[in-house]
C-alpha cells in the first residue's frame, strides 16, 4: 500500500549495526538497493568515527536541504557496514529526491544536533542520493460478505478532502444526487474507512467512492454535475474513484 510522507523530525528506530561492522577505512556511502514496493532502501557504508546516518530532501539543486531531517539512525561504533536497510519517506504525489549523509556524533552525545558535522573525504561531504517516484492520489474499495463490511482506503495530498459514496445511475455512471454518504478525509496521507454495507444497496447493485474537493471550504457537498462546486478530483484527466458490484 502506498504511504504518505510527512516532512518533520522523524527519529527511525535505531537499528542493529554492530552485526554489520567489517572493519574500518576510509569513510563512503553507496546505495546497494531500493524496494520501492516495500518502501526501503539498503545502504553500504564506512564511517571511521560513531555516528550518524541521515536523510535530507534534496534542493531543487540536487543538494541536501540539511534543514530538514526525514529519517535518522544511530551509528555506535566506527565500521565498515553492509546491507544496512532503512524505511524511506513516504512517497507524495511528485517525485521526491533524498540524499543520504553521513555525520559524526560530535559532541558524542547520543544525539543528532546542528553541531553534528558531516562526513568529509578530501573536502567532499560523503553522501548519496536515490528518488522516490511519486504517487498519484487513489482510492480502492473491497467488500467482505462474512462481516457485512466494505473497506475503502486510499490516499490523499490535500488535508479536507470529501470522499462520497453513491450508487449508479441506470447508465452505470456515479449518481451523486442520490448520495449516500460523505466522509470528509481531514488530513493529508493514506486512509482507511470501514463502513456497514448501507442498507439501500441490495445485491448486484453498483457502489461508488469517489473523491471531492470541498470548495468552497464549507464541509457541505454541494456538487453539480457541470457546476464548480466541489469538483472531482482528477490525476491525467480522469476521476479518482473506484466501484464494486455488491455481493450477498
Amino acid at each position: 500500500m502506498i504511504r504518505f510522507i510527512s516532512v518533520v523530525l522523524i527519529a527511525a528506530c535505531l537499528l542493529t549495526l554492530s552485526a554489520c561492522r567489517q572493519g574500518t577505512s576510509t569513510p563512503m556511502i553507496e546505495i546497494e538497493g531500493q524496494d520501492i514496493e516495500e518502501g526501503t532502501i539498503t545502504f553500504n557504508f564506512t564511517i571511521d568515527k560513531p555516528g550518524w546516518l541521515v536523510l535530507h530532501p534534496a534542493t531543487a539543486q540536487g543538494e541536501a536541504d540539511t534543514s530538514t531531517v526525514l529519517k535518522k539512525t544511530q551509528i555506535k561504533d566506527a565500521g565498515k557496514y553492509t546491507d544496512i536497510e532503512m524505511n524511506t519517506p513516504e512517497p507524495t504525489s511528485e517525485e521526491l529526491t533524498i540524499v543520504a549523509v553521513l555525520y559524526y556524533d560530535d559532541p558524542a552525545d547520543g544525539k543528532f544536533t546542528n553541531a553534528d558535522p558531516p562526513v568529509e573525504v578530501n573536502g567532499a561531504v560523503v553522501e548519496a542520493s536515490f528518488t522516490i517516484p511519486g504517487a498519484p492520489p487513489y482510492v480502492e474499495m473491497t467488500q467482505n460478505v462474512s462481516t457485512n463490511t466494505i473497506t475503502i482506503k486510499g490516499l490523499t495530498y490535500q488535508a479536507g478532502l470529501l470522499l462520497v459514496l453513491c450508487p449508479a445511475t441506470p447508465e452505470g455512471e456515479p449518481d451523486t444526487s442520490a448520495t449516500i454518504k460523505v466522509y470528509e478525509i481531514p488530513y493529508a496521507g493514506p486512509f482507511s474507512i470501514t463502513i456497514t454495507m448501507p442498507a439501500t444497496l441490495d445485491e448486484g447493485d453498483t457502489l461508488f467512492a469517489i473523491l471531492h474537493y470541498d470548495n468552497p471550504n464549507d464541509d457541505q457537498f454541494t456538487y453539480v454535475p457541470g457546476g464548480d462546486e466541489d469538483l472531482p478530483v482528477e490525476v491525467d484527466g480522469e476521476v479518482v474513484l473506484d466501484s464494486i458490484v455488491v455481493s450477498g
